[in-house]
């Protein structure tokens, strides 16, 4: 009898023990919240502890977790969500954006020629003057002499004769150069296109000036050796400034969570310094990004890097298949309607992208590949299913098709059929929606183009995202684009039957990133044991008009269940 009651009291003393250990460093509780799960709907409040979430539900459920030191934070009926993830964007790319020319909102030739007169003004003698962000076909108004809708680079020669010029297309997959940059480039008429590239050159052997796809390399080595000139701990700074206002940039749209989809060995070292060190509050998941011979390389030291891996994680290596489909590079099962014997750019060679594949497979890591068009989409599938065989699916590989943007008709069931996540950004659709059936023909573009709907009713896992510096990084900019199919500045309805829901547009900006990232464990929803990433906003986004999500603002923003100041 002794003996059991000393059990008894032993056991209390335990219990009482965990009860105080338990005790919850913040409770939020008067709250109108979206979970992003489908067991905890209708809940007002949670608790964390320890950066993570430990209870969820009424406040009076949850509130024995509160002890002397417990902050209590009351919502006052205001929109709370877990952190935002954007699925597929380029971080230090969006740092650059940030830096240089932004020519995203650029409606004219005219526009961007004036832009860069002004930036000459501001320049040092010979400095490299760069910009991303133009999209000839968006262009309102005459755009002077054009070759296949492209500008020449005459204007540009101009008004900077002695100042490098390189403009990347939005879509990343060309870019134009002056005449400076060229010559540094030691590029003349007579110089060749190479594979997976084209030198762009009128019927007179004129050059253009523009550069598309593998053709890019000339322009972009150039500025590569004039980089590499820079002390290392210069260019090391850079970087480090590039990914700090990244990151500031990012929290301020809500996202806590950023998904690299591309990013050298080197760099991955910077990032991960970086997040260890808590300089950067974003949490990062980085593809192995870079030239073949470098992602095989690589490859074997990527996972060293996973050593903290709730700030960091590196399980993914990223190639590409086609090219983009508004600078004619994404590989098409039939002719481009505007640009007649055209079919894209196979960007990597099947041989190459194989080799890659298998060595992923080998590591267990995951594998994504670029694939635009409805051509490049059937190649990755097949290269997919041939490295791996139908088993993809029962091993839980999820490999990835970075865009999925265009997918023939009998290709669609087999994402679900070998377990392949479609990460798509639903802010392409309606950014391109001006030139795609321009592109493609009307009836292609309907069956083909952003099928969201038809996948997800073929129980395809989705991701989504910016493709940021491609577009802008606001999520409800795509979150919008998700649930309406229109243009935000022009209204132009795309396709509407294939439109997401609400909840599933959100769930997509959350959870279904997570998955894709074999994070949904640790992330993606208000869960028990999940990391307490959350933020606060200005409206419901499940209810608000549709025509209000653009207006989002995002008040308050939570990592580990640490309020972070957000830098607007």
């Amino acid at each position: 009898m002794y003996r059991t009651i000393k059990i008894y009291f032993l056991l209390v003393l335990i219990f009482s023990a965990c009860k105080v250990k338990e005790k919850a460093d913040l409770i939020v509780y008067n709250a109108n919240i979206y979970t992003a799960d489908t067991i905890n709907q209708g809940i007002e409040a949670f608790a964390i502890k320890n950066g993570n979430f430990v209870a969820i539900g009424t406040l009076d459920q949850i509130s024995s977790l509160k002890g002397d030191s417990t902050q209590m934070l009351d919502m006052e009926g205001q929109f709370v969500m877990p952190g935002l993830i954007e699925g597929h964007g380029h971080f230090l790319g969006l740092g650059e954006s940030l830096v240089n020319l932004n020519l995203l909102d650029t409606k004219s030739w005219d526009e961007i020629v004036h832009l860069v007169q002004e930036k000459v003004k501001t320049a040092n003698p010979g400095q490299w003057i760069e910009g991303r962000g133009w999209h000839q076909d968006k262009w309102s108004g005459n755009t002077g002499l054009t070759f296949n809708g492209y500008p020449y680079h005459d204007a540009l020669s101009q008004i900077s004769p002695n100042n490098p010029v390189v403009l990347y297309h939005a879509s990343g997959h060309a870019l134009i150069a002056n005449k400076k940059a060229m010559e540094i480039a030691g590029i003349t008429a007579e110089t060749q296109s190479q594979a997976g590239g084209r030198i762009v050159k009128d019927k007179n052997n004129k050059i253009v000036g523009v550069f598309e796809e593998n053709a890019m390399d000339l322009l972009t080595q150039a500025l590569s050796d004039d980089y590499n000139k820079m002390p290392l701990a210069t260019q090391q700074a850079l970087k480090i400034s590039q990914a700090i206002m990244a990151s500031d940039h990012a929290l301020s749209f809500g996202i806590t969570s950023f998904q690299d989809a591309g990013t050298s060995l080197a760099d991955m070292r910077i990032l991960q310094k970086l997040c260890v060190d808590d300089i950067l509050k974003i949490r990062l998941y980085v593809m192995l990004g870079g030239s073949i011979k470098n992602v095989l390389n690589e490859m074997d030291s990527i996972q060293e890097l996973n050593s903290s891996k709730e700030k960091f994680s590196t399980i993914a290596v990223k190639a590409y298949m086609d090219g983009a489909l508004g600078s004619y590079g994404a590989m098409l099962l039939k002719e481009y309607a505007d640009n007649p014997g055209a079919l894209g750019q196979q960007i990597t060679s099947t041989d190459e992208l194989t080799q890659i594949a298998q060595k992923a497979a080998s590591k267990n890591l995951q594998m994504c590949i670029h694939a635009i068009g409805d051509k490049g989409n059937r190649e990755v599938l097949n290269l997919f299913q041939n490295v791996l065989g139908t088993s993809a699916k029962n091993e839980d590989r999820r490999w990835r098709i970075e865009h999925a943007q265009h997918i023939d008709t009998s290709d669609a069931p087999r994402f679900h059929e070998l377990g392949v996540i479609a990460s798509m950004q639903a802010v392409h659709c309606t950014s391109d929606a001006p030139f795609v059936a321009k592109r493609l023909g009307d009836e292609r573009a309907k069956n083909t183009s952003y099928i969201w709907r038809s996948l997800l009713d073929l129980n395809t896992h989705l991701a989504n995202g910016t493709d940021t510096p491609v577009e802008k990084v606001n999520p409800f900019e795509c979150i919008y684009a998700a649930v309406t199919r229109k243009n935000s500045s022009t209204g132009l309805e795309f396709y509407p039957e294939q439109k997401m829901t609400r909840d599933e547009a959100l769930k997509s900006y959350t959870i279904w990133n997570a998955y894709a990232a074999k994070e949904e464990r640790i992330k993606g929803s208000i869960s028990v044991n999940k990391f307490a990433d959350f933020i606060v906003l200005d409206r419901d986004l499940l209810n608000c008009k549709s025509e209000d999500i653009l207006n989002t603002k995002v008040l308050q923003v939570y990592i580990g269940g640490k309020k972070i100041e957000v830098k607007k």
